[in-house]
């Protein structure tokens, strides 16, 4: 499976607000083939586009995501917080955010994003969506993770989705699991990875995913390194430090 150099972060995180259907048209408008951003259950089990586990931030809401219906969820501003022309942005679900996608032709990785004890639970519900909705038109969707049991569900149901395994650092035994459970890639935090370990990486044949770059000096680093895939908030800034495609 080919993966693109840049992705958009959450949409395109600096320049729209997180995870709405107005970051993924914005991410479009900047000439991104791919975004990625996370999914999470609402407290009656519709899987959604949220990273926070509170809504207090993105919406000014006290509660938790997954302590809140769908119903009411749909009644909060997830764009006023960015700006004031983002006013009136709803929380996504991933039905929703599927056919923005197939509209512009974008790529997605899609993170699962779990709250406690709901890990099955959610990387279930995602799974499903994806064989309900996702459009032939579209390459397959990255499935990625930080929780290893969200991705034993995805091999599990939908072992044709190619799947990444989320790290902070990335560990020295990370072999172990991302092997276990037949990952495509290793996803690391941009200023905790280094050249050494991506070559090992790239070395037993898994492909690199970096986040979150934001300076495009070490965008270009990270590329000379053998990092395959860097996401992002800033679009234009990272894209424009590889110039032309």
């Amino acid at each position: 499976m080919s993966l693109p150099k840049i992705v958009g972060h959450r949409g395109a995180a600096t320049h729209a607000p997180e995870n709405t259907l107005a970051g993924l048209r914005q991410a479009a408008a900047f000439g991104a083939a791919w975004v990625e951003f996370d999914v999470m259950l609402s407290r009656d089990g519709v899987p959604l586009l949220h990273h926070d586990k509170s809504l207090a931030r993105t919406t000014g809401d006290p509660r938790l995501v997954t302590e809140t219906n769908l119903a009411e969820l749909k009644t909060l501003d997830a764009g006023a917080w960015f700006g004031a022309r983002f006013a009136g942005e709803r929380i996504p679900t991933f039905a929703e955010a599927i056919a923005v996608l197939a509209e512009l032709g974008l790529g997605a990785n899609v993170e699962i994003k779990p709250a406690s004890g709901r890990e099955r639970e959610t990387a279930e519900a995602v799974v499903k969506e994806v064989q309900r909705s996702w459009p032939s038109s579209l390459p397959a969707p990255l499935i990625s993770s930080f929780e290893d049991s969200c991705l034993e569900v995805a091999l599990a149901l939908a072992p044709e989705l190619p799947r990444g395994h989320l790290f902070e650092a990335i560990p020295a035994d990370w072999q172990d699991s991302v092997a276990r459970l037949d990952c495509l890639s290793v996803h690391g935090r941009d200023q905790l990875l280094d050249e050494e370990t991506v070559a090992q990486i790239r070395e037993a044949g898994y492909r690199v995913v970096t986040y979150t770059v934001n300076d495009p000096r070490h965008a270009v680093e990270l590329d000379a390194w053998g990092v395959d895939t860097i996401i992002t908030d800033d679009l234009p800034s990272i894209t424009a430090a590889f110039g032309p495609s």
